[in-house]
């Protein structure tokens, strides 16, 4: 059913006709063939220029339909007087570019440009055709310069048989493009030709190659971004791993200067993602100065205590002015005066003593024993969760220094 339904080759959409409709074969030449023949001409002393066509060929109810998409010159195969001559080492040349540049492409026949003064016979060339290209259908094609006539041929039972006419057709033949952009002697075909069609691919071209080179350099810079983002994620990463060990760090410290009973706290706070306002999170105020207690404080009611002393040291002499009469035993007298006596006056002790002022403590103020390891602070974040009250604990129990406590120490606390 297919064959029934599609009864001729598929054959491509944009064609434009070139002379009558041949009934005996369909030979349809891609553009960029078409135009790389008509502007290839004999320069620099070249007589003739040779190659080969390649394409396919498809037969339908005996018709057959030639489609030429590759057009391929062969070097070194124009003799003196403008015989050809295809040598082994020109096939094997020619077969190896046509492996590189027209892959899965047979060879159609053969080609002959010469010069536009020049006319060429297919008389001169048909020996080397049955000899080269014994085929049926194979095709010759002649074409003389630029503005030249131009005719295919193709050999037949009874000789050539020239064809009335052919098509040629568009697409996008990147073999015949890359063939054309690699022959180093691409510039001999413009010469003089008004068309720009190959301008146009020239240009075509150029603009490929910039798109390609913008593209590279474009990768290039993908390439060093993601370098440099790799190395920035890496160090971010670290830096995140050293500041979560400080951070552990950090909770431990503050673990352990809180007392027991906070530490349940301080956990289920850390475990909420963020603290909002009706929960609010504890505020912690560093203080300089020690934290544990190194030793109690003896806290002595001030009681009477000696102040102004006065001691008299000077003694007090006193002059009697007595005299004694001694008597010897000869009846002799002798007068003796008596010595002053001093007398020393005990030191009087004068002692004032003031008594301290009772603290005025509300009858429903907490009582507090200070525990091992507590901190006024501590204690304030355990009644209060903040430490507003750390001036008036001061004040109520006489404490100088808020860093020191004593184990057993009573406190009196403002009621919650």
């Amino acid at each position: 059913m297919g064959e029934f339904y599609n009864p001729y080759p598929k054959l491509p959409k944009n064609i434009r006709q070139m002379g009558e409709r041949d009934l005996n074969v369909k030979l349809y030449v891609e553009d960029y063939v078409n135009t790389y023949l008509k502007r290839l001409y004999p320069a620099g002393g070249q007589e003739l220029r040779v190659g080969l066509l390649m394409g396919e060929i498809r037969t339908q109810e005996g018709t057959p339909y030639l489609f030429a998409d590759g057009a391929l010159e062969m070097e070194d195969v124009v003799r003196d007087g403008g015989k050809v001559d295809f040598t082994e080492e020109a096939w094997d040349r020619a077969y190896r570019v046509i492996d590189q540049m027209f892959p899965k492409r047979t060879v159609l026949g053969w080609f002959l440009c010469s010069a536009p003064d020049r006319t060429l016979s297919p008389l001169n060339y048909w020996k080397q055709h049955s000899r080269y290209f014994p085929e049926k259908n194979q095709l010759m094609y002649l074409s003389c310069g630029l503005e030249g006539e131009e005719s295919v041929y193709v050999a037949s039972e009874d000789g050539f048989y020239k064809l009335r006419g052919y098509c040629i057709y568009y697409e996008r033949n990147q073999m015949m493009q890359d063939y054309m952009v690699s022959r180093k002697d691409v510039c001999r075909v413009e010469v003089g030709a008004k068309d720009a069609v190959i301008r146009d691919f020239r240009q075509k071209m150029e603009d490929n190659r910039e798109e390609a080179r913008r593209r590279q350099s474009t990768l290039g810079g993908l390439q060093a971004a993601c370098g440099v983002l790799s190395v920035m994620v890496l160090a971010c990463g670290v830096a995140m791993f050293n500041n979560y060990q400080r951070m552990r760090e950090m909770e431990a410290v503050l673990t352990s200067a809180m007392p027991e009973a906070m530490e349940q706290k301080w956990s289920d706070f850390l475990g909420k993602a963020e603290a909002s306002e009706s929960n609010p999170a504890p505020v912690f105020e560093e203080i300089p100065g020690e934290v544990y207690p190194t030793s109690a404080d003896i806290l002595i009611e001030p009681e009477t205590m000696p102040s102004n002393n006065t001691i008299s040291e000077q003694p007090s002499t006193e002059f009697t002015g007595q005299t004694e009469t001694l008597v010897e035993e000869d009846g002799s007298q002798e007068q003796i005066s008596k010595q002053p006596e001093t007398v020393f006056e005990q030191p009087e002790t004068e002692i004032e003593s003031s008594a301290a002022e009772p603290v005025q403590v509300p009858a429903d103020a907490i009582l507090h024993i200070v525990e091992d390891g507590e901190t006024l602070y501590g204690i304030c974040l355990k009644y209060y969760h903040n430490v507003n009250n750390l001036s008036q604990i001061l004040e109520w129990n006489k404490l100088s220094d808020e860093n020191h406590l004593s184990v057993g120490q009573e406190l009196f606390l403002p009621p919650t």
